[in-house]
């Protein structure tokens, strides 16, 4: 009886600890969003301004994949929703919901981060300038993309895109994975940092998936 009180009090105080996390996670994007500039259309950047290398350099990794990661770069910082919808399989599966929070933080109290809500098409559709934002499509801009091929990191130098906050871009590919992760970092003099984490996994055939996000605060 002791020992199912005690589970009982475990698993009441993990959940309460989910609901806190995400309360908080909200509040920050909530607080973030009213910051940040009006998207509903995605900003077109002239193809002249996007530093971007044609196709991989002498002496990187060479696979398929940075190919891809090259395109992938071109649709996010173009705001190219078609573009970016060849490297998404609907729906997504996000673990713990957290697509949802970033796409609308009123949803927090809303959706159950413990049973996972597909995030189809239409609500890509919807929601694309908010999960793809400004901050992000800035940052990976002037991402060194070389960098990552050839050495599995690469950071873009931190800058101001929304008023009093300044924001940096880290780029991780994990050989052994297969996995890519965008790692946007903001840090707000109101707030305390917080990063969204765009997770991508690269498939047998050499193509860049999108999977999930996850935030932290």
């Amino acid at each position: 009886m002791k020992s199912e009180v005690n589970n009982h009090i475990y698993f009441h105080h993990m959940n309460l600890k989910i609901h806190v996390k995400m309360v908080i996670l909200a509040s920050l994007l909530i607080a973030m969003s009213c910051k940040q500039p009006e998207q509903k259309t995605p900003e077109t950047i002239p193809q002249g301004k996007i530093s971007i290398p044609a196709k991989a350099e002498k002496g990187a990794d060479t696979t398929k994949w940075t190919d891809q990661f090259l395109a992938l770069q071109k649709a996010i910082i173009s705001g190219d929703l078609n573009a970016m919808k060849l490297f998404i399989d609907f729906p997504i599966l996000n673990k713990g919901n957290e697509i949802w929070f970033l796409a609308d933080s009123k949803l927090v109290m809303d959706i159950d981060p413990k049973v996972i809500k597909p995030f189809t098409e239409s609500d890509f559709d919807k929601y694309f300038s908010t999960i793809f934002a400004l901050d992000l499509r800035k940052t990976l801009e002037i991402l060194n993309a070389t960098a990552l091929f050839q050495e599995g990191k690469s950071s873009s130098p931190e800058i101001e895109v929304v008023k009093g906050s300044k924001t940096k871009l880290e780029a991780r590919y994990d050989k052994k994975t297969q996995k890519i992760t965008l790692r946007l970092i903001t840090s707000d003099k109101d707030f305390q940092d917080f990063s969204i984490n765009y997770l991508f996994e690269i498939t047998v055939d050499q193509k860049i998936k999108f999977r999930q996000v996850q935030v932290t605060g």
